[in-house]
């Protein structure tokens, strides 16, 4: 069976966690920094809560756990190996979810100004992390220039740059809920079809794939 691509696969996660079609992207649109992190988290926490119950049911998820523990037993599956950058997104989204939180004027300030006060000698680290979707490092003679890259276009652009990272994310998660690499080493996949195409005719999911149609074709007639 053919793996969802991107947009598909978040459509999916969406479903999986009861939140209407198009619920990750519109968040694009809150109106402040805090509340955009904060629910981008919550959104990648849950997506990793049922993950987790599914591929690992014998674990007590009654007893608390921290976010960091979430991610490390999520990429104690099988298949996430290969994925290992974004075990360092989900931590470091972890990381600014928590400065936000925690600090009562963070609710007035904007990614830029968080991220400026993380200290120097953490903070390019942190900022190429939540950039991994700009491009996933292939070789160690193109990662200085992929870092450089990432780091200038988050700075630039920080909402936009953290949403298509999580976007990459969340996809990871909702591959890994409905594939599984058996002990044999074979894909094994949950029939998850029928859901997709109910959410592919959802009126607002067609008028968004009709506008990225049209701005990929303007596009392409300006090229």
């Amino acid at each position: 069976m053919k793996a969802p691509n991107n947009f598909e696969a978040i459509l999916l996660a969406e479903f999986n966690l009861g939140l209407p079609p198009l619920t990750f992207f519109k968040l694009i649109k809150e109106p402040s920094d805090w509340s955009f992190v904060l629910k981008l988290h919550t959104v990648l926490e849950c997506a990793l809560n049922c993950l987790l119950e599914k591929r690992m049911p014998a674990y007590d998820y009654d007893r608390p756990m921290t976010f960091v523990s979430k991610v490390q037993l999520a990429f104690e599956l099988p298949m996430p190996a290969r994925d290992d950058y974004y075990r360092n997104f989900f931590k470091n989204l972890n990381y600014i979810r928590n400065r936000f939180a925690h600090r009562a004027n963070y609710i007035l300030y904007d990614l830029k100004q968080v991220i400026q006060e993380i200290p120097l000698h953490r903070r390019n680290a942190v900022i190429e992390s939540l950039a991994v979707g700009v491009k996933t490092p292939e070789t160690s003679e193109n990662d200085a220039r992929n870092a450089e890259l990432r780091q200038a276009l988050f700075v630039k652009h920080p909402r936009n740059i953290l949403l298509l990272s999580a976007g990459y994310a969340l996809e990871l998660l909702s591959i890994l809920y409905f594939i599984e690499f058996g002990k044999d080493g074979k894909l094994y996949a949950d029939e998850f079809q029928p859901q997709l195409q109910d959410l592919l005719n959802d009126p607002a999911v067609i008028a968004l794939r009709r506008k990225m149609e049209s701005l990929s074709s303007d596009n392409d007639d300006e090229s």
